[in-house]
Protein backbone atom coordinates (compact mmCIF):
# COMPACT_ATOMS: atom_id res chain seq x y z
CA UNK A 1 0.00 0.00 0.00
CA UNK A 2 1.34 3.65 -1.11
CA UNK A 3 1.98 5.84 2.40
CA UNK A 4 -1.36 7.87 0.57
CA UNK A 5 -3.30 5.46 0.34
CA UNK A 6 -2.51 4.34 4.21
CA UNK A 7 -2.65 8.17 4.90
CA UNK A 8 -6.45 8.27 3.14
CA UNK A 9 -7.14 5.09 5.58
CA UNK A 10 -6.92 6.94 8.81
CA UNK A 11 -8.30 10.80 7.16
CA UNK A 12 -11.31 10.27 9.63
CA UNK A 13 -8.15 10.21 12.40
CA UNK A 14 -6.69 12.90 11.45
CA UNK A 15 -9.49 14.93 10.98
CA UNK A 16 -10.61 14.13 14.22
CA UNK A 17 -7.32 15.36 15.86
CA UNK A 18 -7.44 18.51 14.67
CA UNK A 19 -10.57 19.48 15.00
CA UNK A 20 -10.08 18.76 18.59
CA UNK A 21 -7.18 20.97 18.88
CA UNK A 22 -8.97 24.03 16.52
CA UNK A 23 -11.49 23.98 18.89
CA UNK A 24 -9.53 24.08 22.40
CA UNK A 25 -6.48 26.16 21.26
CA UNK A 26 -3.99 27.21 24.08
CA UNK A 27 -1.10 29.84 23.70
CA UNK A 28 2.82 29.48 23.83
CA UNK A 29 3.34 27.81 27.04
CA UNK A 30 0.10 27.13 28.05
CA UNK A 31 -0.48 24.46 26.06
CA UNK A 32 -1.27 21.97 28.70
CA UNK A 33 -4.84 20.12 27.59
CA UNK A 34 -2.81 20.19 24.48
CA UNK A 35 -0.06 18.43 25.49
CA UNK A 36 -2.19 16.12 27.87
CA UNK A 37 -3.98 15.20 24.56
CA UNK A 38 -0.88 14.58 22.44
CA UNK A 39 0.52 12.27 25.45
CA UNK A 40 -2.19 10.12 25.41
CA UNK A 41 -2.88 9.85 21.57
CA UNK A 42 1.19 8.07 21.67
CA UNK A 43 0.61 6.20 24.32
CA UNK A 44 -2.66 4.63 22.45
CA UNK A 45 0.07 3.41 19.79
CA UNK A 46 2.28 1.60 22.20
CA UNK A 47 4.67 4.56 22.56
CA UNK A 48 5.91 5.90 25.55
CA UNK A 49 6.00 9.76 25.43
CA UNK A 50 7.72 12.46 27.92
CA UNK A 51 7.64 16.07 28.50
CA UNK A 52 10.43 18.49 27.50
CA UNK A 53 9.66 21.14 29.70
CA UNK A 54 6.47 21.64 30.58
CA UNK A 55 4.15 21.39 27.73
CA UNK A 56 6.50 20.25 24.74
CA UNK A 57 6.16 16.43 24.51
CA UNK A 58 8.35 13.95 22.74
CA UNK A 59 8.26 9.65 21.96
CA UNK A 60 10.73 7.38 19.86
CA UNK A 61 9.97 5.08 17.79
CA UNK A 62 12.78 2.72 17.99
CA UNK A 63 12.77 -0.38 15.41
CA UNK A 64 15.42 -2.02 17.40
CA UNK A 65 17.73 -2.27 14.56
CA UNK A 66 20.78 -0.34 13.85
CA UNK A 67 20.53 2.79 11.59
CA UNK A 68 19.67 6.66 11.50
CA UNK A 69 17.75 8.66 13.73
CA UNK A 70 15.72 11.08 12.14
CA UNK A 71 14.32 13.59 13.84
CA UNK A 72 10.50 15.23 12.58
CA UNK A 73 8.74 18.68 14.58
CA UNK A 74 5.33 19.34 14.77
CA UNK A 75 4.60 22.90 16.74
CA UNK A 76 1.24 22.74 18.68
CA UNK A 77 0.54 26.59 20.03
CA UNK A 78 -1.91 28.97 18.76
CA UNK A 79 -2.31 32.36 18.39
CA UNK A 80 -4.18 35.61 20.28
CA UNK A 81 -6.94 35.81 17.56
CA UNK A 82 -10.83 36.01 17.91
CA UNK A 83 -11.89 33.33 15.82
CA UNK A 84 -14.45 34.32 13.43
CA UNK A 85 -15.59 30.95 11.33
CA UNK A 86 -18.95 29.55 12.11
CA UNK A 87 -17.47 25.82 11.81
CA UNK A 88 -18.73 22.86 14.31
CA UNK A 89 -15.45 23.03 15.51
CA UNK A 90 -14.55 26.88 16.05
CA UNK A 91 -12.49 27.58 18.71
CA UNK A 92 -14.12 27.11 22.13
CA UNK A 93 -11.88 29.85 23.79
CA UNK A 94 -12.33 33.58 23.32
CA UNK A 95 -9.22 35.55 21.71
CA UNK A 96 -7.21 32.28 20.59
CA UNK A 97 -7.50 30.43 17.74
CA UNK A 98 -4.98 28.27 15.50
CA UNK A 99 -4.88 30.65 12.43
CA UNK A 100 -1.63 29.09 11.42
CA UNK A 101 -2.20 25.55 10.90
CA UNK A 102 -0.40 24.15 13.62
CA UNK A 103 -3.49 22.18 14.93
CA UNK A 104 -3.20 20.27 11.76
CA UNK A 105 0.80 20.12 11.80
CA UNK A 106 0.21 18.44 15.42
CA UNK A 107 -2.67 15.90 13.86
CA UNK A 108 -0.35 15.23 10.83
CA UNK A 109 2.53 13.97 13.17
CA UNK A 110 -0.16 12.07 15.73
CA UNK A 111 -1.49 10.18 12.33
CA UNK A 112 2.06 9.76 11.15
CA UNK A 113 3.13 8.32 14.31
CA UNK A 114 0.27 5.49 14.36
CA UNK A 115 1.38 4.63 10.75
CA UNK A 116 4.96 4.47 11.49
CA UNK A 117 4.38 2.07 14.52
CA UNK A 118 3.37 -0.21 12.34
CA UNK A 119 6.17 -0.23 10.05
CA UNK A 120 8.81 -1.05 12.74
CA UNK A 121 9.95 -3.70 10.74
CA UNK A 122 10.85 -2.22 7.75
CA UNK A 123 12.80 0.22 8.79
CA UNK A 124 16.20 0.74 10.49
CA UNK A 125 17.17 3.19 12.94
CA UNK A 126 15.22 5.61 15.36
CA UNK A 127 12.43 8.02 14.87
CA UNK A 128 12.49 10.78 17.52
CA UNK A 129 8.75 12.77 17.11
CA UNK A 130 8.91 16.30 18.83
CA UNK A 131 5.79 18.35 19.60
CA UNK A 132 7.20 21.78 20.29
CA UNK A 133 5.12 24.36 21.90
CA UNK A 134 5.65 28.37 22.00
CA UNK A 135 6.43 28.68 18.22
CA UNK A 136 4.49 31.75 17.84
CA UNK A 137 6.62 33.70 20.86
CA UNK A 138 9.98 32.19 19.81
CA UNK A 139 10.36 29.67 22.40
CA UNK A 140 9.91 25.57 22.75
CA UNK A 141 12.31 24.70 20.36
CA UNK A 142 15.67 25.61 22.82
CA UNK A 143 14.13 23.24 25.60
CA UNK A 144 14.44 20.11 22.98
CA UNK A 145 17.96 21.25 22.52
CA UNK A 146 18.89 21.45 25.87
CA UNK A 147 17.35 18.41 26.62
CA UNK A 148 20.15 16.30 24.34
CA UNK A 149 17.66 15.13 22.02
CA UNK A 150 19.21 16.32 19.09
CA UNK A 151 22.57 14.97 19.71
CA UNK A 152 22.50 11.95 18.25
CA UNK A 153 20.41 13.15 14.88
CA UNK A 154 21.18 12.54 11.90
CA UNK A 155 18.50 14.62 10.10
CA UNK A 156 16.07 17.33 10.43
CA UNK A 157 12.58 16.69 8.91
CA UNK A 158 9.31 19.54 9.40
CA UNK A 159 6.02 20.61 7.30
CA UNK A 160 3.96 23.66 7.49
CA UNK A 161 1.03 23.97 6.07
CA UNK A 162 0.84 26.94 3.24
CA UNK A 163 -2.82 28.69 1.95
CA UNK A 164 -1.59 29.54 -0.65
CA UNK A 165 -1.02 26.53 -2.41
CA UNK A 166 -3.10 23.78 -3.21
CA UNK A 167 -3.98 20.59 -1.87
CA UNK A 168 -1.84 17.85 -3.28
CA UNK A 169 1.11 20.36 -3.93
CA UNK A 170 4.05 20.70 -2.13
CA UNK A 171 6.70 23.34 -1.62
CA UNK A 172 10.52 21.86 -1.27
CA UNK A 173 13.36 24.29 -2.26
CA UNK A 174 17.17 24.41 -1.05
CA UNK A 175 18.66 26.98 0.22
CA UNK A 176 16.82 30.13 1.22
CA UNK A 177 13.61 28.95 2.84
CA UNK A 178 12.57 31.72 5.90
CA UNK A 179 14.28 34.75 7.57
CA UNK A 180 16.07 34.86 10.90
CA UNK A 181 13.62 36.93 13.32
CA UNK A 182 14.97 39.09 15.75
CA UNK A 183 13.37 41.77 18.31
CA UNK A 184 14.19 44.75 18.97
CA UNK A 185 13.12 47.83 21.53
CA UNK A 186 14.62 51.36 22.44
CA UNK A 187 13.68 53.24 24.66
CA UNK A 188 14.27 56.53 24.73
CA UNK A 189 14.80 58.95 27.69
CA UNK A 190 14.34 62.31 27.15
CA UNK A 191 13.72 65.74 29.06
CA UNK A 192 10.08 67.54 29.58
CA UNK A 193 9.84 71.19 28.60
CA UNK A 194 7.17 73.27 27.44
CA UNK A 195 5.78 72.91 23.88
CA UNK A 196 6.87 76.37 22.75
CA UNK A 197 10.45 75.54 24.21
CA UNK A 198 12.24 72.56 22.61
CA UNK A 199 15.10 73.69 23.16
CA UNK A 200 14.75 73.51 26.92
CA UNK A 201 14.35 69.90 26.93
CA UNK A 202 15.31 66.63 24.61
CA UNK A 203 12.45 65.45 22.59
CA UNK A 204 12.10 62.00 23.04
CA UNK A 205 9.01 61.97 20.76
CA UNK A 206 11.30 63.84 18.33
CA UNK A 207 14.51 61.84 18.19
CA UNK A 208 12.19 58.54 18.45
CA UNK A 209 10.87 59.70 14.88
CA UNK A 210 14.27 60.20 13.65
CA UNK A 211 15.19 57.15 14.72
CA UNK A 212 12.37 55.39 12.99
CA UNK A 213 13.19 57.25 10.05
CA UNK A 214 16.79 56.24 9.54
CA UNK A 215 15.98 52.19 10.53
CA UNK A 216 14.81 51.78 7.53
CA UNK A 217 17.74 53.11 5.50
CA UNK A 218 20.01 49.91 7.19
CA UNK A 219 19.25 47.29 4.50
CA UNK A 220 19.57 49.77 1.48
CA UNK A 221 22.53 51.11 2.20
CA UNK A 222 24.40 48.62 4.82
CA UNK A 223 22.91 45.04 3.21
CA UNK A 224 24.34 43.69 -0.02
CA UNK A 225 21.96 44.52 -3.04
CA UNK A 226 21.75 40.60 -3.84
CA UNK A 227 21.30 40.04 -0.37
CA UNK A 228 17.29 41.26 1.14
CA UNK A 229 16.90 42.42 4.57
CA UNK A 230 14.21 43.73 6.68
CA UNK A 231 14.29 45.86 9.54
CA UNK A 232 10.50 46.61 10.62
CA UNK A 233 9.08 49.20 13.49
CA UNK A 234 5.87 47.98 14.42
CA UNK A 235 4.85 50.26 17.78
CA UNK A 236 6.00 53.60 18.72
CA UNK A 237 4.56 55.30 21.69
CA UNK A 238 5.31 58.74 23.23
CA UNK A 239 4.08 61.59 24.54
CA UNK A 240 1.23 62.01 27.23
CA UNK A 241 -0.84 65.77 26.08
CA UNK A 242 -0.37 68.15 23.37
CA UNK A 243 1.39 70.68 24.93
CA UNK A 244 4.45 69.21 27.02
CA UNK A 245 7.84 68.21 25.28
CA UNK A 246 7.75 64.07 25.34
CA UNK A 247 10.25 62.73 28.39
CA UNK A 248 10.41 59.57 26.81
CA UNK A 249 9.26 57.04 24.29
CA UNK A 250 9.20 53.07 23.33
CA UNK A 251 9.83 51.09 19.91
CA UNK A 252 9.48 48.11 19.29
CA UNK A 253 10.31 46.36 15.98
CA UNK A 254 11.70 43.19 14.33
CA UNK A 255 15.06 42.51 11.90
CA UNK A 256 14.79 39.64 9.42
CA UNK A 257 17.72 38.61 7.31
CA UNK A 258 19.10 35.26 5.32
CA UNK A 259 22.63 35.20 6.52
CA UNK A 260 24.34 35.61 9.65
CA UNK A 261 26.13 37.95 8.60
CA UNK A 262 23.31 40.61 7.54
CA UNK A 263 21.65 39.37 10.50
CA UNK A 264 24.41 40.55 12.75
CA UNK A 265 25.03 44.01 11.08
CA UNK A 266 21.59 45.25 10.89
CA UNK A 267 21.39 44.33 14.59
CA UNK A 268 24.41 46.41 15.57
CA UNK A 269 23.57 49.29 12.95
CA UNK A 270 20.10 49.51 14.95
CA UNK A 271 21.77 49.65 18.42
CA UNK A 272 24.48 52.45 16.39
CA UNK A 273 21.92 54.40 15.06
CA UNK A 274 19.62 54.61 17.76
CA UNK A 275 22.25 55.70 20.47
CA UNK A 276 23.43 58.08 18.51
CA UNK A 277 20.70 60.08 17.33
CA UNK A 278 19.89 60.26 20.72
CA UNK A 279 22.92 61.43 21.94
CA UNK A 280 22.73 64.61 18.44
CA UNK A 281 19.83 65.72 20.72
CA UNK A 282 20.65 65.39 24.26
CA UNK A 283 18.47 62.28 24.85
CA UNK A 284 19.65 59.47 25.92
CA UNK A 285 18.75 55.06 23.76
CA UNK A 286 18.35 51.99 26.16
CA UNK A 287 18.28 49.51 22.72
CA UNK A 288 17.59 45.58 23.80
CA UNK A 289 17.87 42.97 20.94
CA UNK A 290 16.59 39.95 21.40
CA UNK A 291 17.50 37.02 19.35
CA UNK A 292 13.97 34.86 18.36
CA UNK A 293 15.03 32.36 15.38
CA UNK A 294 17.79 31.44 13.48
CA UNK A 295 17.35 32.31 9.32
CA UNK A 296 16.12 28.32 7.88
CA UNK A 297 18.22 27.46 5.45
CA UNK A 298 17.32 23.98 3.99
CA UNK A 299 19.85 21.35 3.03
CA UNK A 300 20.32 20.73 -0.65
CA UNK A 301 20.76 17.40 -0.17
CA UNK A 302 17.51 17.17 2.53
CA UNK A 303 15.89 19.10 0.04
CA UNK A 304 16.50 16.87 -2.97
CA UNK A 305 15.16 13.51 -0.38
CA UNK A 306 12.20 15.27 0.19
CA UNK A 307 11.61 16.07 -3.01
CA UNK A 308 12.18 12.28 -4.07
CA UNK A 309 9.47 11.20 -1.32
CA UNK A 310 7.27 13.50 -2.79
CA UNK A 311 7.70 12.15 -6.19
CA UNK A 312 6.40 8.92 -4.68
CA UNK A 313 2.61 10.84 -3.57
CA UNK A 314 2.62 13.69 -6.52
CA UNK A 315 3.71 13.93 -9.93
CA UNK A 316 6.06 16.53 -10.47
CA UNK A 317 4.16 18.95 -11.53
CA UNK A 318 2.47 18.91 -8.15
CA UNK A 319 5.78 19.72 -6.35
CA UNK A 320 7.48 23.68 -6.36
CA UNK A 321 10.91 23.79 -6.62
CA UNK A 322 11.01 27.57 -7.17
CA UNK A 323 8.96 29.03 -3.93
CA UNK A 324 9.54 32.66 -3.32
CA UNK A 325 11.56 32.70 0.49
CA UNK A 326 9.56 34.15 3.13
CA UNK A 327 10.45 36.81 5.06
CA UNK A 328 8.30 35.09 8.17
CA UNK A 329 10.28 32.62 10.55
CA UNK A 330 10.11 29.92 12.44
CA UNK A 331 12.64 28.53 15.22
CA UNK A 332 12.64 24.84 13.01
CA UNK A 333 15.80 26.36 12.12
CA UNK A 334 17.86 26.17 15.30
CA UNK A 335 17.48 22.27 15.21
CA UNK A 336 19.28 22.87 12.43
CA UNK A 337 22.40 23.92 14.04
CA UNK A 338 22.78 20.11 15.14
CA UNK A 339 22.02 18.52 11.95
CA UNK A 340 21.15 18.94 8.29
CA UNK A 341 17.35 19.00 7.48
CA UNK A 342 14.46 20.66 5.14
CA UNK A 343 11.49 22.55 6.09
CA UNK A 344 8.93 22.01 3.32
CA UNK A 345 5.29 23.54 2.62
CA UNK A 346 2.32 21.72 2.12
CA UNK A 347 -0.49 22.74 0.27
CA UNK A 348 -3.64 23.33 2.44
CA UNK A 349 -6.04 25.53 -0.10
CA UNK A 350 -9.30 23.92 -1.66
CA UNK A 351 -11.33 26.84 -2.23
CA UNK A 352 -12.09 30.59 -0.70
CA UNK A 353 -12.36 29.03 2.68
CA UNK A 354 -9.28 27.55 3.31
CA UNK A 355 -7.16 30.23 1.44
CA UNK A 356 -7.42 33.13 4.21
CA UNK A 357 -3.96 34.19 4.75
CA UNK A 358 -1.88 32.40 7.98
CA UNK A 359 -2.80 34.84 10.96
CA UNK A 360 -5.97 35.90 9.62
CA UNK A 361 -9.38 35.31 11.67
CA UNK A 362 -11.19 33.79 9.16
CA UNK A 363 -7.76 30.88 8.12
CA UNK A 364 -8.69 27.70 7.98
CA UNK A 365 -7.08 23.99 7.01
CA UNK A 366 -9.24 22.18 4.05
CA UNK A 367 -9.26 18.36 5.48
CA UNK A 368 -6.85 16.43 2.55
CA UNK A 369 -4.00 18.83 3.22
CA UNK A 370 -3.84 16.93 6.47
CA UNK A 371 -3.59 13.59 4.36
CA UNK A 372 -0.70 14.63 2.29
CA UNK A 373 1.00 16.14 5.48
CA UNK A 374 0.74 12.64 6.98
CA UNK A 375 2.07 11.00 3.55
CA UNK A 376 4.60 13.08 2.98
CA UNK A 377 5.99 12.36 7.17
CA UNK A 378 5.45 8.76 6.49
CA UNK A 379 7.27 8.27 3.01
CA UNK A 380 10.23 10.40 3.89
CA UNK A 381 10.77 8.58 7.45
CA UNK A 382 11.02 5.15 5.38
CA UNK A 383 12.79 6.65 2.49
CA UNK A 384 15.41 7.87 4.77
CA UNK A 385 15.93 5.64 7.17
CA UNK A 386 16.53 2.70 4.30
CA UNK A 387 18.54 5.17 2.41
CA UNK A 388 15.99 4.12 -0.39
CA UNK A 389 15.68 7.55 -2.76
Amino acid sequence: MSSLSEAKAIKDYLVEQRNYFHSHPELGLKEFITADRIEDELRKTGLKPFRVGQTGVAAEIDSGKPGKTLFMRADIDALPIQEVNDVPYKSTVPGVMHACGHDGHTASLLGAAKLLVNHKDDFKGKIILAFQPAEEIGKGASDFLKAGLLDSVDRIYGVHFASSIPVGSYAIKAGECMASCDYFKITIHGKSAHISRPCDGADALFVGAMIVSQLQTIVTRLIPPAESGVVGVGSFHSGSTYNIISSSAVIEGTTRAFSPESRRKMNDAVKLFATHIAEEYGAKAEVLIEEIADPCLNNAESAEEQYKSALKIVDADHIITDAEKRFGADNFADYMRKAPGCYSFVGSADGDATSWAHHNEHFDLAEDSLVYAAALHLQYALDYLNGSF
